[in-house]
């Protein structure tokens, strides 16, 4: 299972399908260039024969070292996006120039291939040390081949290595930033790219920080953010490290007074910290973008709470507050202005993501805490109040044997049957959350089944009447249906009466549910006289699921001297 979790590549160096395809275009164009070279040497008719020989067998080898080399893009070898290649087409370079002109040798520019494969592929530093290496190897090459009896062209001799220096060093800055560029755009569409809701707010965060580690190849990564709104005084700290998977990764929880260390200084600037040079800490301002002059003791011992010599610390802001703070532990990479500029872009990326799992998170656990009660209601109505009606079925027959009236057979039969209609109430309750069935256009079909039972059993006469059409979706039918048992649920246990009635209305963008039922004249159980109106009580159980639903729930006797509860839910 955790390799099925963990199936997105977490190897920095692993191809993309855009450096796949970039292999395949730099593969084809090395053919060309060989075999166009080949080409063209064969016509050029004014190189004597007897020096041609090792060019034509070098030129032969290197075509189809380039087709073997375009084989292996196709098929997506690994091996066609390492650093040796550039290296590789180095040394062939070099033994053309060698067997040819020397310094006027039309291979020259075959250098500048090189440069900008390793420029563009694998940053600055690698095209500079080709640029280098190309510039020594030319003036050495050249220097080793002329011919004797004859002077050493100076001008040709400075001036072609001049030239691999100047434009090598343009093209490796190029390339270096195109590079840079594309790395950074792959770290903020890793830490933007959600995870599943389901594993939580945590493993976003490990794997945001993991992303952010693998881009500085730091030691370790760590993010102290506050807690949630009602938990001020509560600070988490996440951490991953070199090396260790999101099993090995560590959180803990610490007080405000722990966490006041990263928040120094309490401004949201990026802090640059480097033991060795002096000043040690550099803070870029957010708001001004540039250094300010700024140094702090706190930089130090947050040094040692890390037990780094060098640390990048970068503001989380939420709502223009400080919510928390990232570092990046022991980097190798020298970080000049624009990496702290990213470091504030990557900020406001990692932001909205965090923010956004912390509401996901929240929602899924209110709406699990609605769920919730939703089945504790539907139990208490369509599981315990059953039970309730064979207990009191049973304690009326007990009574019937305790007084010598041994005939129960009757009533044992109306218990049974009674039994058996709760049994298939509580199989279709099971089988609707099983399917989550479609009850909204069967709301009333299924009310007035269950009062045609409820008034065969109970001896109470039940009414059904609708008003209006009733559309309703399957939550909203479901629990309706579950107000409507629980309504002739109390009717049976608490009032003395013959009839009631079940009314539904659709009436300016709101349903209106009421429950009615007769109230004997002289009969205030139910209530408190007041005046010359009887107020009931409130059925919690109704009134609890008229709430969740964002309705309210009246009691009242009318006119005609009739107990209502009446539910009004918004549509």
């Amino acid at each position: 299972m955790n390799q099925i979790l963990e199936n997105k590549p977490k190897n920095s160096e692993a191809p993309v399908p855009t450096q796949w395809a970039d292999a395949r275009l730099i593969a084809g164009m090395r053919v060309i260039l060989v075999t166009s070279a080949l080409m063209i040497f064969a016509i050029d008719s004014s190189n004597p024969i007897s020096g041609t020989l090792p060019i034509y067998l070098i030129l032969i080898l290197y075509t189809f070292y380039s087709l073997v080399i375009y084989s292996l893009s196709v098929s997506r070898n690994p091996i066609v996006t390492r650093q040796i290649l550039p290296w590789l087409d180095l040394i062939w370079y070099a033994s053309l120039i060698a067997f040819s002109s020397g310094t006027r040798s039309i291979f020259y520019y075959f250098f500048f291939f090189s440069i900008i494969v390793a420029s563009f592929r694998f940053g600055k530093t690698v095209g500079l040390h080709l640029t280098l290496a190309s510039a020594g190897i030319f003036t050495v090459v050249g220097m080793l081949t002329v011919p004797r009896g004859t002077s050493v062209e100076v001008n040709r001799l400075l001036l072609a290595p001049i030239g691999l220096l100047i434009f090598g060093y343009i093209i490796s800055r190029w390339g270096g930033h195109y590079t840079k560029l594309t790395s950074r755009l792959q770290l903020l569409k890793n830490v933007t790219v959600f995870s599943n809701p389901r594993f939580g707010i945590d493993r976003t965060i490990k794997e945001i920080l993991e992303s952010v580690r693998e881009f500085y190849d730091a030691d370790a990564c760590l993010l102290v953010i506050s807690g949630m709104p009602s938990q001020d005084e509560s600070y988490h700290i996440h951490r991953v490290g070199r090396g260790s998977g999101f099993s090995k990764t560590s959180l803990s929880e610490v007080g405000r007074d722990a966490a006041s260390l990263f928040f120094s200084p309490k401004e949201p600037h990026v802090i640059l910290y480097n033991r060795e040079r002096n000043p040690p800490a550099l803070v870029f301002d957010s708001e001004l973008y540039q250094l300010a002059d700024r140094n702090s003791p706190g930089f130090d011992k947050l040094a040692g709470v890390l037990d780094a010599t060098r640390y990048l610390s970068v503001p989380i802001n939420y709502r223009n507050q400080l919510m928390g703070r990232l570092c990046v532990v022991n980097s190798p990479k020298k970080l000049d202005t624009s990496e702290l500029e990213f470091a504030l872009q990557l900020s406001d990326h990692v932001t909205p993501v965090i923010e956004n799992m912390r509401l996901i998170d929240n929602l899924a656990s209110d709406a699990a805490e609605q769920e919730r009660q939703r089945i504790a209601h539907d139990i208490h109505d369509s599981v315990i109040q059953p039970y309730l009606g064979l207990q009191f079925g049973l304690s009326a027959i007990s009574q019937n044997l305790g007084a010598g009236k041994s005939n129960v057979s009757e009533d044992l039969h109306e218990l049974l049957d009674l039994t058996n209609q709760e049994l298939v109430e509580l199989r279709r309750y099971v089988s609707e959350l099983r399917s989550g069935e479609e009850r909204g256009a069967v709301l009333i079909p299924a009310i007035q089944r269950y009062a045609e039972r409820f008034s065969s059993v109970t001896g109470i006469q039940v009414d059904v009447a609708a008003e209006g059409k009733i559309n309703l979706n399957d939550k909203l039918a479901g629990e309706l249906f579950q107000i409507v048992t629980e309504g002739l649920s109390n009717i049976r246990r608490h009032a003395f009466c013959q009839v009631a009635r079940i009314e539904l209305a659709c009436k300016d963008d709101s349903l209106v549910l009421q429950i009615k039922n007769s109230r004997p004249r002289g009969n205030v159980s139910a209530g408190q006289l007041m005046g010359d109106t009887v107020v009931a009580f409130t059925p919690r159980s109704i009134a609890e699921r008229a709430a969740l639903l964002g309705g309210i729930t009246e009691v009242f006797v009318d006119d005609n001297d009739y107990t209502i509860v009446k539910v009004g839910i918004p549509l």
